[in-house]
């Protein structure tokens, strides 16, 4: 039966497929089967020279030990997406498994901020940006942030922090930042920045016992290039079957979006849309491609970029073609769990996309892909406290409608005027309760309103703050999208109480 991947309501809790007692068995070399090819080489071997090829660029002892794979963008994501990191570590040893962490700098986030808690003009959020970048580049073609911008993203942190009278979000902010200085000396791009920046935080719970590997890298390989170059050998036949896959998961769960998971590949220009990005001059764009005779042309969706051969002969191009090949999702988790990993760790939205990525290995190459597993959790900052907003709206609601309908209960030093008012207002509510409904009980009731309503004139100052503190509370956003917010960032959270989710799994 089908897990359904629902993410963990309450902070605290974690979701973990399979159990983490089951994952130990799940850490073994793959065989992706007898069948399958890639260029002509059948897929057994291909898939012992990509796992060479990836040992060799991580540092990795040998190919021949387990290789336990996960991705992320390097980016201030939640601890439901940290808790990944820390499963990986654990992960690592069983079964003599080595971990690698994929860097996924191919990818364009758009501006590179964190959503943080403030405690001005009530508790609520606000972005800071460290840098706002455009929505094309990706991470491995953009820059170091200079210092004035760390300085500036800092100061608004830890400035938003100071007004909660949280010491240890403080802490653990200045914790972080530490590091910045050493890491900024280190990193050659904007991913490697933000790589470097996590991993020195995370490793305050101890040191990562994983590689990293960016998939710029990774995609740079003979290997990879390779596996692009075979599935595009037929733009269209690719694109049926990807597009078919997707058809068949949105009938099986019943999902109405055309995008979701993702959107099914088209046609533009006489060129046929790819799962596959096309970095050219440091921007990235959708991968069109065409097959014209012995050669493929690739480019966007407006031009062609570059042609290079169809077959082998065409991987010794694509380095100078000028153009750059880079996985989308499914394409990075299909070559990964294909050719050179023998277990991914996903989170929820990884985990649903694959039920698409293992039809597509069938369709594509007859061949099985390595297990992956889930992994994701919910940790909440202690923002609440004691405070009860639905009951202090309720109290103040109460209040002004006191202070308008009997403000003689709150008049502390009556003039002789107001107890005028005062006596006329409990004589008309005597003579009322005795009168027959019609005219002069109506002009009666009248005249009650209009006593309270001058002897409120004297509480003015006290109705119009109560009606500030209303709208103020009013102002804040619901506690769900402050308190009980899920997407606070990392380095918000403690390493340690992250790692702590993770149960210890064993080495063998």
């Amino acid at each position: 039966m089908e897990t359904d991947y629902a993410i963990p309501e309450r902070s605290g809790e974690t979701l973990i497929v399979p159990p983490p007692e089951r994952l130990p068995s799940l850490v073994k070399v793959h065989d992706p089967g007898a069948g399958g090819a890639v260029l002509g080489v059948p897929l057994r071997d291909f898939r012992r020279r990509t796992r060479e090829r990836a040992a060799k660029l991580v540092g990795a002892p040998d190919a021949d030990r387990p290789f336990v794979l996960m991705g992320h963008q390097p980016v201030f994501f939640h601890p439901g997406v940290w808790i990944k990191y820390f499963l990986l570590s654990k992960v690592c040893g069983i079964n003599g498994a080595a971990g690698i962490h994929c860097v996924v700098d191919s990818d364009a986030t758009g501006a590179i901020s964190a959503s943080v808690p403030t405690g001005r003009d009530g508790l609520g959020r606000a972005t800071r940006t460290l840098v706002p970048l455009a929505d094309d580049v990706p991470l491995e073609s953009a820059a170091v942030p200079p210092p004035d911008a760390w300085a500036g993203f800092a100061a608004a942190v830890r400035g938003d922090l100071e007004t909660l009278g949280m010491p240890d979000l403080l802490d653990r902010f200045a914790a972080f930042a530490a590091a910045e200085p050493a890491v900024r000396r280190s990193a050659a791009t904007l991913a490697a920045y933000l790589d470097g920046l996590r991993r020195a935080y995370e490793a305050r719970a101890g040191a990562p016992r994983y590689l990293d590997m960016n998939v710029s890298t990774l995609a740079s390989t003979p290997e990879f290039e390779a596996f692009a170059l075979h599935l595009l050998q037929d733009p269209r036949g690719l694109r049926d079957a990807y597009n078919g896959c997707l058809d068949d998961y949105r009938r099986a769960h019943r999902v109405r979006s055309a995008a979701n998971p993702f959107p099914n590949l088209v046609e533009a220009g006489g060129r046929t849309e790819t799962p596959f990005w096309i970095l050219h001059g440091g921007r990235r764009m959708d991968l069109y491609a065409s097959r014209e005779g012995g050669r493929l042309v690739l480019g966007s969706a407006e031009r062609p970029l570059a042609t290079i051969p169809a077959g082998p002969g065409g991987v010794e191009m694509f380095a100078g073609s000028g153009v750059a090949v880079r996985p989308k999702a499914l394409m990075l988790t299909l070559f990964t769990r294909l050719c050179l990993g023998d277990l991914f760790i996903h989170g929820v939205g990884g985990g649903r996309y694959d039920r698409v990525t293992d039809p597509l290995a069938q369709r594509l190459f007859t061949a099985g892909l390595a297990p992956y597993a889930v992994a994701t959790a919910t940790l909440h900052l202690p923002l609440g406290g004691e405070r009860d907003p639905a009951r202090e709206r309720h109290t103040l609601e109460r209040r002004l409608m006191d202070l308008r309908h009997n403000p003689d209960r709150h008049l502390a030093a009556a003039g002789e005027a107001e107890r005028h008012l005062v006596d006329e207002k409990w004589r008309l509510i005597r003579e009322v309760e005795t009168m027959r409904p019609g005219r002069e009980r109506r002009a009666a009731t009248q005249r009650i309103r209009e006593t309270n309503a001058l002897l409120a004139r004297t509480l003015a100052p006290e109705i119009a703050r109560a009606e500030a503190q209303l709208a103020a509370l009013n102002a804040q956003p619901p506690a769900e999208d402050v308190v009980e917010f899920r997407g606070y960032p990392f380095f918000l959270f403690d390493p340690n109480e992250v790692a702590a989710l993770v149960p210890d799994l064993g080495r063998s």
